[in-house]
This record gives structure tokens, sequence and C-alpha cells, in this order.
């Protein structure tokens, strides 16, 4: 019987995306049969992830350069799904399994992952109670979708649980969804305000100020960081593109005072934010957060607070549009819908 070239979970664990992919792609067709349906049969999560990973790479769209934030979060939904399918055959799955998964999450019968989790054993986000968001159940059904995509082209199944699902409308309108997850003006005032240290401080500059997303903070260099023109480069971000973010004077400043305060220290080093990983930039906003008596709304609602911003400024979504380099126009139009203020206003004067 041929099976996926023998290597120490240590040496699997440092493998590029391509060395993992490679591992696989050498296996015969019967091989990587076998060893797919080895890996459901023993519901073995490192492996099925393996086998995802590996036609994502080779069959999906982008490839190689999947996001990071896209395998993270399909990396999650495979795991959770095994989770709450405790009870099901892999490879044939019960009639219905699908959908009634995804009721399950959509009413947040989610009893046995916030059972597997509690106690604060993952770092990173902590699981809530509660039914999941649109946006999340969407995300956890493509994730269970590239499982199967994974298993049929591994010639481990036909099954293809999710196929057919239905997603239902989302319950909230998007404009009020978002408007829940921007910091005010006055928010940022008091997260400034408790900032410990200059990281802080620029933390919160380049989400609110700079629009950058917590992947574009953690890659930024110092050699991306050109305060004479006023401008950051953003490499790698979304999508793969590189672009350039014009700095308020506020964050200029921010930076320029951290930047010395770098040198001053002799310890140079090639990233901007001393913090070098997401759950890190997460975790010290949320601290700001309880700090400054500020409901915490994740960091990404420090973006959408620089569109919102910048949309009541100007009323010009095409401005918006190039701040948070928007692929296109249609993606800046929640945050005229987010800024209900315009509205109201405009409405004041009616007869």
């Amino acid at each position: 019987m041929e099976v996926a070239e023998q290597v120490s979970s240590l040496e699997l664990s440092t493998a590029t995306t391509l060395q993992r992919v490679t591992r696989l792609q050498r296996l015969s067709d019967e091989g990587l049969r076998r060893f797919a349906m080895s890996a459901a049969t023993d519901r073995d999560e490192e492996a099925l992830w393996e086998l995802v990973q590996a036609h994502l790479t080779l069959k999906g769209l982008s490839g190689v350069t999947t996001s990071a934030h896209t395998l993270r979060a399909y990396r999650r939904g495979v795991r959770e799904l095994l989770i709450m399918w405790q009870g099901e055959n892999l490879l044939r799955p019960s009639r219905d399994a699908g959908p009634l998964y995804v009721q399950r999450l959509r009413a947040g019968d989610r009893s046995e992952v916030l059972a597997a989790e509690s106690g604060g054993a993952r770092r990173g986000r902590t699981v809530t109670p509660g039914p999941l968001s649109h946006a999340t159940v969407s995300l956890r059904v493509a994730a269970a979708r590239a499982l199967y995509d994974a298993l049929a082209w591994a010639g481990a199944t036909e099954a293809d649980p999710f196929r057919d699902v239905r997603m239902g409308r989302a319950t909230t309108r998007a404009e009020d969804n978002e408007s829940t997850r921007v910091y005010t003006e006055f928010e940022l005032i008091e997260l400034a305000a408790v900032a410990k240290n200059q990281q802080e401080r620029v933390l919160l500059l380049l989400g609110s100020h700079g629009g950058l997303r917590v992947s574009e903070m953690l890659r930024l260099e110092w050699s991306d960081v050109d305060l004479k023109a006023g401008e950051l480069r953003i490499v790698e971000g979304k999508g793969r593109k590189t672009a350039r973010v014009t700095t308020s004077p506020k964050l200029a400043e921010a930076l320029l005072v951290y930047q010395r305060a770098m040198e001053a220290s002799a310890a140079p080093r090639e990233h901007v934010l001393e913090l070098r990983s997401q759950f890190g930039v997460f975790n010290r906003l949320r601290n700001m957060c309880r700090r400054a008596e500020v409901d915490f709304k994740g960091v990404h609602a420090l973006r959408h607070a620089a569109g919102t911003r910048l949309y009541r400024q100007t009323g010009d979504l095409g401005q918006v549009q190039d701040h948070l380099r928007h692929g296109t126009l249609d993606m800046a139009r929640h945050y005229a819908k987010a800024d209900r203020r315009r509205l109201q206003s405009s409405l004041q004067s009616w007869d």
C-alpha cells in the first residue's frame, strides 16, 4: 500500500505550502485515494487539512497565493465540522446532514465546539455562544465544501452533502450590521487617551487613519514608510496587490516618533510593529478597549471607522475606495449606508 512520504510532525509543521502539497502530489492515484480515505475514517484533522490545502493550491483560483486569512478560516471550518459531526461517517454522511449542520450554525447549536474550546485552550478569538452571523455561516459552509471537493479530488468519496444547502437570508440589513462594528470618533479619542506607549498609538492610527487591515499592519516594514512623501507602501495586501496609502499628519507624526525611539534604543527591527501575530494585535486592542471602557468591536472596525469618517467628511465614495483600496466602488458603498447621520441631516430640511 502506497502512503504519503513519512516525515516527522515537526518537519511537516515547518514545511512550506508547496512542500506539503508536493508530498501528496507525488502519490499515485490509488495512493492519494487511500491517504484520503484513511484520513476521513480516522477523522485525522491534520491529514484532512493537508488534503484540503493541497487541493486549494493545485485546483483553486488563487493557488499558492490563497490568503493566510482564508486558510485560517477554512482550517477552523474543517475543525468545527469534525467536532459537530461526531456521529457522522465523513465518507458516507447521512441524508440531509449538510442542511442540518447549516441550521445548527444559524440557531447557535454549537455546544460541542464550546465544550471543546472552553478554558482558552486555543490562542486567538474566543468562541462565544449564540447564532453565527450570515457571513460566518457562509464561511463555515465554504470550508465544508472545500473539504468535500478535496475528498472527491482524491477519489475517496462521491458524497457532496453541501452541494444544495440553502444559506437563508441575513436577518439584519448590511448597513445596520456594519454600523455596530465601527468605532465612533469619541471612542477613538478615548482609546488614544489610554494608549500606554507609542506602539499602541501607531497601531490605533494605522487602522483608524490609514485604514490598514491587521495583516497589512503586521507586514508593514520601515522600508515601506516614506514620511517625506507622506505615504505607506502596502505590499501583498488583500488580493496580493501593492498599493500606496496616504498618511494623515497625525499618523505620520506617530510613526516618526516611533521610528526615532527605535533608532535611539539601538535595537533596529525590520517591521514597524513589535507585535508579530494577529492575536497579539487583537489582544492589545482589546486591552485598550477595556482600559478606555469602550466596547471592543474587533481590529477591523478601525478600518471601518476610517472609511465612515472619510465619507462623512467628503461625501465622495471614490475617495473612500482609493484610501481603503477597494477593488470596486460597490465595495465602498456600505460606508454611505453606515453613515446614518448624513441621511438624518438631509431630511432635516424637508417640509
